[in-house]
């Protein structure tokens, strides 16, 4: 089983390693091109992954991905909020609300919002709860595939309709989990119709989806103005959105299955949890810090964005070895495991 995956780990160290470039300081135009699809990428990635057997019930479903996603999510949220009262006292951040506020919000999750100006990408994990919430009663209602079609239509129209018309950031980021349902559910009939799409598994598929990807993405902002950013409720021109999230997606898709076995990038996709975490509030944060400080002087590359944020990323990977090898091996609870061994499994798709 794990070997037959091993190209969905690949995906998701390699998306990882997108989301981290994403968030650090790089040209515009390739944060607009990463936009346009990692994040579906993810929920795409988890969908595949979505074995409708294992929950025989809706108890069955939220024993298990409360133990799975909501225990890792408070876990991480707490250690986010601690550092950032830490960063408070020492005056490094300016809070004028009630300090317990963050604290709360954790619960609350609205991102975007002062009860969440701590968890950063941890928004994500709160989002996919509610996503596998929504395909687990989609799945239940859906008793052929086609139907389940239909109410994914249904739900990322409702999703869509209310970001275009309303736009604000709902408890658990439930008005984003209407939209990316969409792409959870296009990963699990990808899976269901695998070998009729493995006819289009070749280099020539993917250049043609990477093109349309890019040119459509593009074309995207060019007239919207805006850069698709889910955090940010921006989605741009709803249709150029869909096209060029799916080309991506595909393009992706094609380029890892391509890829031969790469240890890095299973590691990094293994422990994405853990990456997602801590990359940007924290490790980023240090970075900034120092190089305001003159504690780090990068000068010489400065000027060469690209650059920076490859050595944001690259760096990043590097320092938070030791904390995925503590949490892994000395405290799995946080990744609501309770094995070692276990614990090696976890990633931000934990449907295996």
């Amino acid at each position: 089983m794990r070997k037959r995956l091993d190209w969905l780990d690949i995906g998701k160290g390699l998306g990882m390693l997108l989301v981290m470039l994403g968030h650090a300081d790089i040209p515009a135009l390739l944060k607009t091109y990463i936009y346009t699809f990692h994040m579906p990428l993810f929920f795409f990635l988890s969908g595949y992954l979505y074995n409708k057997d294992k929950f025989p019930n809706l108890k069955v479903f939220l024993i298990r991905r409360t133990k799975s996603l909501i225990l890792p999510y408070l876990s991480f949220s707490l250690i986010a909020y601690l550092w950032f009262l830490l960063l408070n006292h020492l005056g490094l951040v300016s809070y004028e609300n009630n300090l317990f506020t963050p604290l709360i919000g954790s619960l609350i999750a609205i991102r975007k919002s002062i009860w969440t100006v701590h968890t950063g990408a941890l928004w994500f994990v709160a989002c996919l709860f509610c996503t596998e919430l929504l395909f687990y009663f989609i799945a239940k209602m859906g008793r052929t595939k086609l139907t389940i079609g239909i109410l994914l239509l249904v739900s990322s129209a409702a999703g869509c309709i209310y970001n275009k018309t309303v736009g604000q950031p709902l408890p658990w980021n439930l008005d984003v989990a209407l939209i990316s349902v969409g792409f959870y559910g296009g990963g699990y009939l990808y899976k269901e119709y695998n070998k009729r799409f493995e006819i289009f598994n070749h280099l020539k598929t993917f250049v043609l989806l990477f093109i349309v990807n890019i040119l459509i993405g593009y074309l995207n902002y060019a007239l919207t103005g805006e850069r698709v950013d889910f955090y940010n409720s921006s989605l741009g021109n709803i249709g150029l959105f869909y096209l060029s999230a799916f080309s991506g997606i595909g393009a992706f898709v094609i380029l890892i299955k391509h890829l031969k076995k790469n240890r890095f990038l299973q590691y990094i996709g293994k422990n994405s949890f853990i990456y997602l975490a801590f990359h940007q509030k924290i490790v980023f944060f240090i970075f900034s810090l120092m190089i305001q400080k003159s504690v780090l002087n990068i000068e010489t590359i400065s000027d060469y964005p690209i650059v920076e944020g490859l050595i944001y990323t690259l760096i990043t990977v590097v320092i938070l070895i030791p904390a995925v090898y503590a949490i892994n091996h000395y405290f799995p609870f946080m990744l609501g495991k309770t094995t070692r061994k276990g614990s090696r499994e976890l990633s931000l798709s934990t449907n295996i």
